[in-house]
């Protein structure tokens, strides 16, 4: 299955489509979100994101918050069917785009370290390993350990 990139549009995050946010994230095989956090994400957090839609299905999405000068992606997903198709990489763009406009210096996010694929992903983005944090992810033995990433952009 390959997408045209004439049959995919973002959406911006709203309070009116949040819900979106968490059915993708159970169908992505992540623990989703709970209604009320996304809601203080968005309007207290300074939450932003994008819902990626192929025609009226949701299929992807980035979700991000601003600290200070500086932007933390917070989490990225795409529906099991549509990855290796080139979506994260606009979901990601998109988000380079807000950081730009937006001024900001960095972008940073943390990832399982035993996740090669999305350290892979990132990598590609052109973020580069900061530090490793030591058991930060609760795992089912124990905890896992995590990778914070970082991209410079001013």
């Amino acid at each position: 299955m390959v997408c045209k990139k004439g049959e995919i549009k973002l959406i911006p995050l709203r309070l009116n489509n949040f819900k979106e946010i968490y059915n993708l994230q159970e169908q992505s095989g992540e623990s989703p979100w709970g209604k009320e956090s996304l809601v203080h994400f968005l309007k207290k957090g300074s939450g932003s994101g994008f819902i990626l839609y192929k025609e009226a299905l949701g299929i992807g999405y980035i979700l991000a918050r601003k600290i200070q000068n500086d932007l933390e992606i917070i989490s990225l997903g795409i529906l099991p069917d549509y990855r290796r198709m080139g979506l994260g990489s606009i979901l990601f763009k998109e988000m380079e785009k807000c950081i730009i406009s937006g001024k900001r210096a960095k972008l940073f996010l943390e990832v399982n370290n035993n996740n090669k694929k999305a350290k892979s992903f990132y990598k590609s983005m052109g973020l580069k390993e900061i530090r490793v944090l030591e058991k930060y992810y609760k795992a089912d033995d124990g905890y896992e350990d995590g990778l914070m990433l970082s991209k410079v952009y001013i």
